[in-house]
């Protein structure tokens, strides 16, 4: 039968926490590079008549500490009995290793009360108030049991099962006066009270059901076997509710623990597209369904790509424990590998292939600006310096900077390994045409070929011009020249032979 309600059993959970034994108390919980120790002398279940005295050593100074005493007789009881500001000793000494400890002391005189008591001493300088407890039982009544989580429990974890069996283990004060209220009982027994209610979001969601559980009682460790097969509990998960009753009918308080039961792998469909480009991102998603609601589980990824290389993903690649994203730089198949996980420990491997094909380069040649298509005439001045440039050309990302870039002029191969051609690059006067070869690192290539005609310049067709003419003028005037002087001497020459003539005539 369950007791109180739920902010009861909220208090109840407060104040099993605090029934743990001295704690030790890691670095980084502590923010500090030291491990902080607080240890009691006495052990839990201690028994005082009247006067507390307890004693302990620290690895922490003691200058600015709390301790209390509260009374928790009732499973639901948090009454504070006494507190002070400082203990009633603080006695610095060192270690053999040279190490500053501390040995402390305190006295609570509460010689009228009988109660089941918790002593605790919190560290006020730590931001987190660290606290270390001691479960005590003082007078002679009002006595009760008290369970306790193990000392290395951590409170946010599950009871993973995965097998049939599993055994829960606490500790278990029991009161002092326990064999004195039958002395018949030479080996006292006590009632184990076991609820479980479902619980996947960390609330029930239904009400608690008492199941009967085997228990084993061994000095101050209380052990429970819980075959979840005979009292037929589903895989899932669960909140328990347990205390455990003496014959004289003392509750103990109740602990609060949950539980997943988890013994079937789950069932995993992958869902991702099975052909791509190179470059282009390729998404694995998995539907994981463990059977129960609040199921929880991981996934490890690795990737076999299209050389071999088995490689493991980066976190930027993981978008979600069912989620895989990555680009695929590479021409082959890419092999996806994911193992799943779950709470109970039972695992599923899937595999999904990806064929990864070539995306072929894209040539872009130009001349001032102009794209130059196959088989086209391209015109250059014959006194100018032109440049064929390809740099606009296209691939993916992966290949774009290890394309290869092959010139041949005329058939023949010029240069290679750049992506333009000066014409300061051709040496030879006569010649006509141009190729452009482009390969990839996966051996696709495209080509372009094209002829080059020279165009003269409107200056030299005008200076040429000009001079035919000047010629042509030179010549026309020597000849008017040479034809104007023949007509000048040819008369001149023969008047003087006909005066040659006349004067001998006259003779």
């Amino acid at each position: 039968m369950l007791r109180g309600n739920s902010s009861s059993i909220c208090l109840v959970s407060i104040l099993s926490m605090l029934f743990l034994a001295p704690i030790v108390l890691d670095a980084s919980s502590a923010k500090t590079s030291t491990v902080l120790t607080l240890e009691f002398d006495q052990v839990d279940g201690i028994h005082y008549s009247n006067v507390i005295n307890i004693s302990g050593s620290s690895s922490v100074p003691l200058n600015s500490v709390e301790i209390t005493l509260w009374n928790v007789t009732s499973h639901d009881q948090y009454e504070l009995l006494n507190s002070s500001s400082s203990l009633l000793t603080v006695t610095p000494y060192e270690t053999d290793s040279g190490v500053t400890n501390w040995n402390w002391n305190h006295e609570f005189d509460h010689t009228s009360e009988s109660c089941t008591c918790l002593v605790r001493i919190s560290l006020l300088e730590q931001t987190d108030l660290v606290s270390f407890g001691l479960t005590i039982y003082l007078g002679t009544t009002n006595h009760r049991p008290v369970l306790m989580y193990e000392s290395d429990f951590d409170q946010t974890s599950q009871v993973m099962l995965a097998t049939e069996n599993v055994t829960l283990q606490y500790g278990l004060l029991l009161p002092p006066n326990l064999l004195s209220f039958d002395s018949l009982v030479a080996n006292p027994d006590v009632i184990t009270s076991f609820s479980v209610c479902p619980a996947p979001y960390g609330v029930c969601t239904d009400d608690y059901t008492s199941l009967t559980v085997l228990h084993e009682l061994s000095n101050d460790d209380f052990e429970i076997t819980l075959d979840t097969f005979d009292i037929n509990l589903p895989d899932g998960l669960y909140l328990i509710d347990l205390y455990v009753q003496t014959m004289s009918l003392k509750e103990s308080n109740s602990i609060m623990q949950y539980l997943a039961v988890d013994r079937n792998p789950p069932n995993v469909t992958v869902a991702s597209v099975s052909e791509s480009f190179e470059s282009e991102t390729i998404t694995v998603d998995l539907d994981v369904d463990d059977g129960y609601d609040g199921s929880v589980y991981s996934t490890t990824w690795t990737i076999i790509e299209p050389d071999g290389e088995l490689r493991a993903v980066t976190s930027t690649e993981i978008l979600a424990d069912n989620r895989l994203s990555f680009i695929a730089d590479k021409q082959g198949v890419y092999q996806i590998f994911g193992l799943i996980r779950d709470t109970g420990g039972n695992f599923v491997n899937i595999q999904h292939n990806v064929t990864v094909a070539n995306v072929e380069p894209v040539l872009d040649l130009r001349f001032d600006g102009f794209k130059i298509e196959n088989n086209q005439i391209v015109t250059v001045k014959s006194n100018d310096q032109w440049c064929f440039s390809a740099n606009q050309t296209t691939d993916t990302s992966n290949d774009i900077d290890s394309l290869e870039y092959n010139w041949f002029v005329d058939g023949k191969s010029l240069l290679s390994g750049r992506s333009y051609l000066l014409s300061s690059d051709i040496k030879t006067e006569d010649w006509e045409e141009i190729t452009l070869t482009l390969k990839d690192n996966n051996g696709a290539s495209s080509s372009i070929t094209f002829s080059v005609e020279e165009q003269k310049s409107q200056d030299d067709s005008s200076l040429r011009t000009f001079t035919i003419w000047t010629v042509l003028l030179l010549i026309l005037i020597l000849s008017a020249i040479v034809f104007i002087r023949k007509k000048v001497i040819s008369p001149q020459e023969s008047d003087f032979v006909r005066w040659s003539d006349k004067k001998s005539f006259d003779d």
